[in-house]
C-alpha cells in the first residue's frame, strides 16, 4: 500500500496543472500579504492569528479547487478502465480508496503548506516574527474541516457520476466565496473580519464562540461519514 500511496501521490502532484496552481495560489496569496494583511484585518497586527487566518480564508478556494482537480484523476474515462484491471486483483477495495484519499489529501496539504510558506516568510521578513504557536489555532480551526469535507464529498459523488465531481467543486467553492454565516462558511472570511471589530479591545486574543466550534466539528463528522460511505465497495 505504500508503494501505491508514493505513486498516486507523485501522479497528483508531477504535473503542470499542479504547479500552474501553486503559481497562482501564491501569486494571489501575495497580493492579499501586500493589500489587506500587511494594512491590519479589523484593526489586528498583521502578524496576528486573525491577520493569518484572513489570508488563509482567501487563499481557500484555490487550495480546494486544487483538492478537486486531485478528485478528478480518479473520475477520468482511462482511470475507469484501468479500475477494472484493479477490481480482478486481490487488493481489497476498501484499503485502495483509503490509499487513493489519503494521496489526495497529501497533495492538498502540500499545496495548503505553500501558501502557509509564503505567509511565514512574509511575517520572517517583514516584521523578525515568526509566532507559529499563535497561528496554529487558526490555520486547524479553517482548513482540517474544510480539506476533509471538500475530500469527502467530492469521493462520494464521484460514485454515482463523473460529473457529480464537478457539481460538489462548485458547491465547495460557493461555500468558500460567498458571504455565509460563520457556521455555514467553510472559508470563514466573514468571522476573521468581524469578530475582532465586535471584540471591546484593540487587537484582541484569538477566540472561537461555541457555536462555531459546533459547526466545525458538523463539517468533520460529516466529511468522515462521506468518506466511510464512499469506501464501501458499492
Amino acid at each position: 500500500m505504500i508503494k501505491i500511496f508514493r505513486y498516486e501521490f507523485r501522479r497528483l502532484v508531477c504535473n503542470k496543472f499542479f504547479f500552474g496552481l501553486l503559481v497562482i495560489t501564491l501569486f494571489y496569496g501575495w497580493q492579499v500579504l501586500m493589500g489587506d494583511v500587511i494594512r491590519g484585518v479589523s484593526h489586528t497586527a498583521p502578524f496576528s492569528p486573525w491577520g493569518f487566518g484572513f489570508y488563509l480564508s482567501q487563499v481557500l478556494p484555490l487550495i480546494c479547487l486544487g483538492e478537486s482537480f486531485f478528485l478528478s484523476f480518479f473520475v477520468s474515462r482511462a482511470e475507469r478502465r484501468v479500475s477494472q484491471l484493479t477490481a480482478a486483483t486481490p487488493v481489497d477495495p476498501r484499503r485502495y480508496q483509503l490509499v487513493r484519499a489519503a494521496a489526495v489529501l497529501a497533495g492538498t496539504l502540500l499545496l495548503a503548506a505553500c501558501a502557509v510558506a509564503l505567509c511565514l516568510g512574509f511575517y520572517a521578513v517583514l516584521f523578525h516574527v515568526l509566532p507559529l504557536g499563535a497561528l496554529l489555532p487558526p490555520a486547524l480551526l479553517l482548513l482540517v474541516p474544510s480539506l476533509l469535507f471538500c475530500l469527502g464529498a467530492g469521493f462520494f459523488a464521484s460514485r454515482f457520476h463523473p460529473a457529480a465531481l464537478f457539481a460538489v467543486a462548485a458547491a465547495v467553492l460557493l461555500l468558500t466565496l460567498l458571504p455565509l454565516p460563520g457556521f455555514a462558511s467553510l472559508s470563514l472570511s466573514g468571522f476573521f473580519r468581524s469578530y475582532p471589530l465586535a471584540a471591546a479591545v484593540l487587537d484582541p486574543p484569538f477566540a472561537v464562540p461555541a457555536p462555531l466550534l459546533l459547526s466545525r466539528g458538523a463539517y468533520l463528522l460529516l466529511a468522515f461519514a462521506l468518506l466511510k460511505k464512499a469506501g464501501t465497495p458499492r
